[in-house]
């Protein structure tokens, strides 16, 4: 298994150029996925995540995200068995240039946000 840390910048071309190929699982709570969440992505919550891990599709490229990228790489390490995972590093808000929605040249097909 291994884990692999990317950053904002990595994500958006990611899903600009290969979005049909991600599986973008989301460990944050509902209320915080509510808020703001990556379009197609997975909501399977931190304490939910070993129960639902036969939710993810593995033949696709795997990343977890969370808020500030600790509970997603945990996740990634309880989860992985063999799967190479992508953590967003630093979390979704790094996606925002002040963590309260202002899009930081994120295309906004890509991020929904309702701040």
């Amino acid at each position: 298994m291994s884990v692999i840390d990317i950053r904002a910048e990595e994500l958006r071309e990611m899903l600009k150029t290969k979005k049909d190929q991600l599986e973008i699982i989301d460990v944050r709570e509902q209320d915080e996925y509510d808020a703001v969440h990556i379009k197609g992505s997975k909501l399977i919550p931190m304490g939910e995540i070993q129960a639902r891990i036969g939710e993810v599709d593995w033949n696709k490229e795997v990343v977890f995200i969370c808020r500030s990228g600790s509970r997603s790489k945990m996740a990634a390490y309880i989860t992985g068995d063999g799967h190479e995972i992508k953590n967003l590093r630093y979390g979704i808000y790094e996606c925002f240039a002040d963590g309260k929605g202002k899009h930081l040249e994120v295309d906004s097909q890509l991020i929904e946000s309702y701040f």
